[in-house]
């Protein structure tokens, strides 16, 4: 789950490094770290974020004042004390010559100029570097915020999942015919830590239009893709995406799934066991199993229908409770009709008319829940008439009532609740039945607008984009078609594929996340300009790429599926509308804003130019994904750039990161296909019907398949430092192995995940200083909170050393300031036990 802002300082991190500190007593060798008095032993003070015995004054060498840290100050330099010697009264402390009294603080004038000349934890106030926690800044810098250059989007390969591991049941299930989801589990029992998991339905490379009975749950970790469980205990449908949701109300999301051979099944982890196991499969109440067949290539959705804070799950128009009873539901597996029906349509669940029950809504009609029949009931305001499809919800022209976007049969519109149609049909440009629709507002006008998916190209359609607009918003391609853009694609096997959506850059209009059967690219919003191209594979189910936190780091991810299904299968499905080279005919190459941005170093007219496709790939890009080779005719500039290329697909999952760090925070969990942000908690858990935000009424939505962003007008980063850096006095003289410690915190306005490096040096590096040893930070950082981290050194030198200390030496985090990760620990040596 996701931090409070509560500064909270954990002595217990600092216990966990194994020399000598006693979090509850006092005969530690090693420090022990505090906020205030009341975390040291009894009688003792909090000094300079670290226990001591009162009046025995800093051990030798750690710089540290005698002094308590919650002493009160003078914020104007005026102080009570008497100084000797000319020294300058500041609080409580005299400040020697050369020093000033800054906000009740001595310090050295004239060493900054701005806070990247401050380690220390501190910032520059009024030309000298003041600790955090003194003076007007406070706990956290909250000016601290990050430039992102909109049109910059250089995603790189975070991690991969191309099959299971050695020794596995399935090893042919390594085929995604459906979408990932998303979610915390909390394996490691820590709820102050982010570690969500990708949870996904693998398959045997069978190809194939029906239900098949192979598919194979699998989930990993989300940070690094490696495996963390099979649920092979039960197979499922292979080209259904599972659910996810707290059904058992123990706090910790379930996975569902179609059964094989019809039904539902539910998965539950043991924590007492770190064991999955079937919670239940679907039945009757007299216990009969119930296996219904049918609209296999859809997933369920989890929502509390009536109310009581427990969720039911759906499969179509079925409706089960939490331990898979089923309740009713006399529109059966497809309650939509339509071209969709043999194959289903995800279930979009909504309060749309506001009475505080919920609808399920449909392209042919909308139903409320009738909690005493347990069975859905047409609306008396919803006229029957119209052709089913995939819906959505959104409010499409702003007057706080909610419209339903349909894509069905080859056409999209928008209707009333009532079945008024007031956009389209629009036919799909390219053709093909069509996949399930995205609403996002694609151009920054305020109004959102429709995409989908068909045979030959990927769409965006906008009720301006008419003759006579009514709405108010505005068409930026001019068109009068009903199409705002559209650009060409392949899915010639099922053109049903589904998309999300996402503002990654925080700029206002949303990116486009796409994959058909050749490439996955990601689209400007607005122009549909390819920003992002990459190789992929599939046979097309109604897949999509899903945009969320996977690894709890606050900033998005792409999570993409991919399988080999048709065709060779070294290759995938055959794409022959490439260029040369098999070269992506839509990507003009890698984007750049400098030089600096290019492995080559040459940037022109906003593309890194090339001469050497070595000069294509950057840490983490997959090697056979680029191609330096000729741009597109008409592209501006000169010189080669870096191309996508598509020698063969490939089969399995792949996570995508922004190379340099930019891309805004998001949620770490997407749990079903029919994901629309308010109907599910970050950690998994469902809320009541009444405590679901209505999303087309909530700032920043008014979407759906688009997760949640940072503010598009404001992106917060963090600011990592270090400081209060102590020792281990006493040691053995034997091995010479003290405990180095030091105080890590987040003085940004953006959370920073678990796991960041701190590394030691036996000086500074830019001057030859060598690693002593590092660590990791144990737990994420909210906005002004701090962690003990450290390491042991062996072999200390018994010369006085100057340890340096970096946070982050790697500079993975992108922060508002890069220079002042950095603190020293002075004077450290082996001092012996006697």
């Amino acid at each position: 789950m996701r931090l409070g802002f509560a500064a909270v300082l954990v002595c217990a991190v600092v216990g966990a490094f194994g020399r000598g500190c006693d979090c509850g007593g006092g005969d530690s060798t090693g420090p022990i770290p505090c906020a205030t008095a009341e975390d040291c032993p009894d009688g003792w003070l909090c000094i300079g974020g670290f226990c001591r015995i009162p009046d025995a004054g800093p051990p030798d060498g750690d710089g540290g004042a005698d002094a308590d840290a919650d002493a009160d100050t003078d914020t104007d330099g005026a102080g009570d004390a008497t100084c000797a010697d000319g020294g300058l009264p500041c609080g409580t402390a005299c400040c020697p010559a050369g020093e000033a009294c800054v906000w009740g603080v001595c310090v050295v004038p004239g060493t900054c100029d701005g806070d990247e000349d401050c380690g220390d934890d501190s910032y520059c106030l009024e030309g000298a570097c003041l600790p955090y926690g003194e003076g007007p800044r406070g706990e956290f810098n909250p000016d601290c915020t990050r430039v992102v250059i909109a049109g910059l989007f250089a995603p790189t390969l975070q991690c991969s999942w191309e099959g299971p591991p050695a020794g596995d049941a399935y090893p042919a299930n390594r085929h995604l015919l459906s979408t990932p989801m998303v979610v915390d589990f909390d394996f490691d029992l820590d709820p102050s830590t982010v570690r969500p998991s990708i949870v996904f339905t693998s398959d045997d490379g069978v190809d194939g239009g029906s239900e098949q009975p192979t598919g194979v749950i699998r989930i990993v970790d989300g940070r690094t893709c490696a495996q963390q469980a099979s649920l092979d205990i039960q197979l499922t449908s292979h080209s259904s995406p599972p659910a996810l949701g707290d059904l058992d109300l123990d706090g910790r999301a379930e996975v569902v799934a179609f059964q094989a051979g019809g039904g539902l099944v539910a998965f539950r982890y043991d924590p007492t066991t770190a064991t999955w196991g079937v919670l239940w499969r679907s039945r009757l109440a007299d216990g009969t199993p119930h296996n219904p067949t049918g609209g296999g290539w859809s997933g369920p959705s989890i929502h509390d229908l009536d109310d009581d804070g427990v969720p039911e799950v759906l499969r179509g128009g079925l409706i089960y409770s939490n331990a898979g009873v089923l309740l009713g539901g006399s529109l059966g597996v497809a309650p939509d009709g339509g071209y969709h029906a043999g194959i289903g349509v995800f279930p979009v669940v909504a309060d749309v008319d506001a009475d505080g029950i919920p609808e399920l809504v449909t392209g042919a009609g909308v139903y409320q829940y009738d909690a005493t029949a347990h069975d859905w009931v047409r609306e008396a305001y919803s006229a029957a008439g119209l052709v089913g499809g995939h819906a959505a919800v959104a409010d499409f022209d702003l007057d706080g009532r909610p419209e339903v976007a349909v894509v069905a049969d080859g056409t999209c519109r928008v209707q009333t609740l009532e079945s008024a149609v007031v956009f389209g049909p629009v036919a799909l440009p390219g053709g093909g039945h069509g996949g399930p629709p995205t609403v996002a507002d694609f151009d920054g006008d305020r109004f959102p607008e429709v995409a989908a998916a068909g045979a030959n190209a990927y769409a965006v359609f906008d009720p301006d984009c008419v003759a006579a607009p009514a709405r108010g918003g505005a068409c930026a391609s001019g068109r009068t078609d009903g199409v705002l853009w559209s650009r060409p694609t392949q899915d010639l096997s099922s053109n049903v594929t589904g998309s999300s959506v996402f503002d990654f850059e925080g700029d206002g209009p949303a990116e486009v996340v796409y994959a058909d059967e050749c490439f996955v690219r990601v689209y400007a919003g607005a122009t549909g300009e390819v920003i992002f191209s990459q190789k992929s594979s599939s046979c097309t189910w109604y897949e999509n790429p899903v945009v969320a936190d996977v690894d709890g780091d606050f900033n998005a991810e792409i999570v993409v599926s991919a399988n080999t299904n048709c065709g060779d299968p070294a290759v995938g499905r055959d794409c022959p509308s490439l260029e040369p080279g098999n070269i992506d005919p839509l990507f003009a190459g890698l984007h750049c804003e400098a030089a600096s941005d290019c492995v080559s170093g040459v940037c022109d007219a906003g593309l890194c130019r090339c001469t050497t496709t070595a000069e294509c790939c950057v840490d983490g890009c997959v090697s056979t994904g680029y191609v330096c080779a000729a741009p597109p005719a008409g592209t501006p500039g000169s010189g080669n750039t870096c191309r996508a290329s598509r020698p063969t697909g490939f089969a399995g999952l792949r996570v995508y990161r922004d190379a340099a760090d930019t891309w805004v925070s998001s949620r770490p969990v997407w749990n079903q296909h029919a994901y629309h942000v308010t109907h599910v908690r970050d950690d998994g858990t469902i809320p009541r019907t009444s405590d679901v935000p209505a999303n087309w009424a909530t700032p920043g939505l008014n979407n759906f398949r688009q997760n949640v962003q940072g503010d598009p007008t404001s992106i917060g980063a963090p600011d990592l430092t270090s400081g209060r850096g102590d020792y281990g006095h006493l040691c053995d003289p034997g091995d010479r192995t003290i405990d180095l410690t030091v105080l890590v915190c987040n003085r940004g306005t953006e959370p920073v995940g678990d796991g960041m490096r701190v590394t030691f040096y036996d000086g500074p590096p830019d001057s030859g200083g060598t690693e002593i040893c590092s660590t990791a930070t144990g737990r994420a950082l909210a906005p002004g909170e701090c962690v003990a981290a450290g390491c042991a050194w062996v072999g200390v030198p018994e010369t006085p050393t100057d340890v340096y200390v970096e946070a982050d030496p790697a500079g993975e985090e992108r922060e508002c300031v890069e220079g002042n990760n950095w603190t020293t620990i002075p004077g450290v040596r082996c001092e012996g036990i006697g």
